[in-house]
């Protein structure tokens, strides 16, 4: 590895990392003459980890198991996982719903335009499934149909 530092006077071809080996100890500043340092001694070396390091420690366990942890909870409680996230998106969907529908409602004509069409198909259903028996019977079986797909019963 060779370093170029501009206008320096010579030119250092390599440079080796300090091994653990040739680090020194830890060093204490003396007062007695000023810009000497000298060794500590092994008692006055702190032997403790800090209780930082240990929190820290005890954290990254914690993040370490985590994925584990997450993965048996969201295999083990699946359905009623789903079921709650499917609560939880039809209660959004109705709330973005009935903001839109509060605003269109806002402005003039809209909502009695939407009265008139409500109205509309309400006298449209009853004609079409609600006045004749037969056509009842088409409803009926049609929801039984529904139902069946959705509840997975007979095919």
């Amino acid at each position: 590895m060779t370093i170029e530092v501009e206008n320096a006077p010579e030119r250092v071809e390599s440079i080796e990392p300090i091994t653990t080996a040739e680090a020194p100890a830890v060093l204490e500043v003396s007062t007695a003459a000023p810009g000497t340092l000298q060794k500590l001694s092994p008692s006055s070396q702190p032997s403790e980890t800090p209780e930082w390091l240990e929190v820290v420690e005890k954290g990254l366990q914690v993040l370490a198991i985590f994925p584990d942890f997450l993965g048996k909870v969201l295999g083990e409680y699946r359905g009623p996982l789903t079921t709650v996230g499917l609560i939880l998106v039809a209660g959004l969907g109705i709330a973005v719903a009935d903001g839109v529908l509060a605003r269109l409602n806002a402005i003039p004509l809209f909502a009695p335009t939407f009265e008139l069409v409500g109205l509309g198909f309400t006298g449209w259903f009853v004609f079409r499934y609600l006045l004749y028996a037969d056509t009842r019977q088409e409803l009926l079986a049609e929801y039984h149909e529904i139902k069946d797909r959705i509840a997975g019963g007979k095919a």
